[in-house]
């Protein structure tokens, strides 16, 4: 079942889900610089200081009812999970109530991110495990002074991922009388704005009160730093020494885990405080996790004697090289063209892919990003069509989910390649 930190959790995962939905949707161009926030509505800035924002806010907790839906075996397994005996006692089942509020000072601007944020929630009805880690790490990596991250950074998120295992999200409409009386208890401006559902929540009842929370054995690998070699300074890119600082890293057998997958990596160099491998050559560019895997002697193979530390976190960025064929005249000095872009690591099939144009000039340069669309395979090549470029030389950089291409720097330390000339 899910430990204490797990509602917190669920806000947390929603709230990156809409930050990263914002990324690369053309309504941020629309609409300008957004924030999503996750704050009491009466502390929202309105009227003269109010600005482009998306705020979600847990109004409401309530007791989900079908708890008995949790069959004994469903408790077992996981309990199982936690390493705890089962509790006799059920677990607190609950709902949790959002008001999804749009924001902006501006004509439009509230209800063209109350639909975005709409649209993007109805195309995720069910949040699984896999979501809730990959976002958990992001959340508690990118600000790592947030209270949420300090909770998180006490517990192994894999295991407060799969505890919490899925969330099923869906909209209530309200009508006006329920919608008033919300707003009224607020006390504050009314805004456009939704509700969710996100059900169900379960958090374990427990004997002892140690249980339900993740306890740190004094034995257990804790990572602090994951960095690329210090002499290097350059983004962790595959292939490279990927180095990783913390404490009691050595073990009678170390190993290392990349995100969700079983299999285990035989690091270069193991030391008390520092391990070096290589990036696999099979990881996606993106944020990746990374956990230190302790195994004994007598029991090497076995899943279920493995001590594991906490999951760390890093950036995997895809390397690119480009060239530019089949240029055209579009009119009004403008050119269509088609940009051919290789990547290393390959990108997968579902990954958002921006491609990034920056353009050589000493007077004012001009930059154009042009949106990838979706693939039905795994891919190491990407043709991507780009219109109404001005004509000259351009940089070329992509963002595979978030994580952007390196650019190399001449020796006047100015960036000059990747790039493509569009004439």
């Amino acid at each position: 079942m899910s430990n204490v930190l797990s509602i917190a959790a669920v806000t947390a995962v929603l709230k990156v889900l809409l930050e990263n939905g914002l990324v690369s949707d053309p309504i941020a161009a629309s609409v300008g610089d957004v924030i999503v926030t996750a704050l009491p509505p009466d502390r929202i800035s309105v009227e003269a200081d109010e600005r482009a924002q998306i705020n979600l806010f847990l109004y409401q907790v309530t007791q989900n009812r079908n708890v008995d839906w949790v069959s004994q075996e469903f408790r077992s397994r996981h309990s199982r999970i936690n390493g705890n005996p089962r509790s006799s006692t059920p677990p607190l089942a609950l709902d949790l109530h959002y008001l999804l509020t749009a924001y902006g000072a501006k004509d439009f601007q509230a209800e063209l991110l109350l639909g975005y944020a709409m649209h993007l929630l109805h195309k995720t009805p069910a949040i699984t495990s896999d979501i809730i880690e990959n976002t958990l790490i992001n959340a508690s990596t990118t600000n790592t002074s947030s209270a949420f991250s300090q909770a998180v950074a006490s517990v192994s998120v894999s295991y407060l991922a799969e505890q919490i295992g899925q969330i099923k999200l869906t909209p209530e409409f309200f009508n006006m009388e329920e919608t008033s009386k919300l707003w009224s208890a607020l006390q504050t401006h009314y805004r456009p704005s939704a509700t969710y559902l996100a059900s169900m929540v379960l958090i374990e009842s427990s004997k002892s009160d140690n249980e339900g929370y993740y306890m740190m054995p004094l034995s257990q690998p804790n990572i602090e730093q994951i960095m690329a070699p210090a002499k290097t300074e350059q983004m962790i890119v595959a292939g490279t020494t990927l180095v990783i600082r913390g404490k009691r890293l050595r073990g009678e057998i170390t190993r290392v885990r990349f995100s969700n997958t079983e299999t285990l990596i035989v690091p270069q160099e193991v030391k008390e405080t520092q391990i070096s491998l290589l990036v696999p050559p099979d990881l996606y560019a993106s944020v990746q996790g990374v956990q230190v895997v302790h195994q004994t002697m007598g029991n090497a193979g076995k899943t279920d004697h493995l001590v594991e530390s906490n999951v760390a976190a890093f950036v995997l960025h895809p390397t690119i090289t480009a060239f530019v064929a089949q240029v055209e005249n579009s009119g009004d000095n403008l050119r269509t063209a088609e940009i051919t872009v290789k990547f290393q690591p390959k990108v997968g099939k579902e990954q958002r892919v921006v491609l990034l144009l920056f353009e050589v000039s000493d007077n004012t340069p001009l930059n154009y990003s042009f949106f990838v669309a979706s693939r039905t395979e795994d891919t190491d090549a990407i043709t991507i069509p780009v219109k109404n470029v001005k004509p000259g030389t351009y940089i070329v950089r992509v963002r595979v989910d978030g994580a952007e291409s390196p650019l190399h720097k001449n020796q006047s330390g100015e960036y000059d390649s990747p790039q493509v000339t569009i004439l």
